[in-house]
């Protein structure tokens, strides 16, 4: 709907409720992207990086929230990513460029599998066991 135009109020009134449906998706979900944005980024690599996981999430059914955040970032890992996930904690990975994001949301989003090839740092989540009330 996005790439055409709108030509009738039911068009807006259709990608209004499109839209609605995919920020209430996103607002419930367990998987959280962050994107660090650094000062020293003058090409908007790191954008187009969010951009590419907002697609490639999309495109394999995944709800995820996708945030740009800023971060003061190392030039030699530029852009760095960070993944939480309920089931694997927390993943930040360094250098991620835009063809790499579909191996990311394919191995670790997908398969469960962290890429340690540009793991930069990883925290487990705690998982409860058991509970006691």
């Amino acid at each position: 709907m996005c790439a055409s135009k709108l030509t009738s109020p039911e068009d807006l009134q259709r990608l209004a409720e499109e839209t609605r449906k995919e920020l209430a998706i996103r607002e419930g979900a367990g998987v959280t992207i962050k994107v660090f944005v650094s000062p020293l980024d003058p090409k908007g690599a790191s954008r187009l990086v969010a951009r590419t996981f907002m697609e490639e999430t999309r495109k394999a059914n995944i709800a995820a929230k996708v945030i740009i955040a800023e971060g003061e970032g190392s030039s030699s890992f530029e852009p760095v990513v960070e993944i939480e996930t309920p089931r694997d904690g927390v993943a930040v990975y360094r250098n991620i460029t835009p063809d790499k994001v579909p191996i990311l949301v394919k191995e670790h989003l997908v398969g469960g599998r962290v890429v340690f090839e540009w793991l930069i740092s990883q925290r487990r989540s705690q998982h409860v066991l058991f509970s006691w009330q």
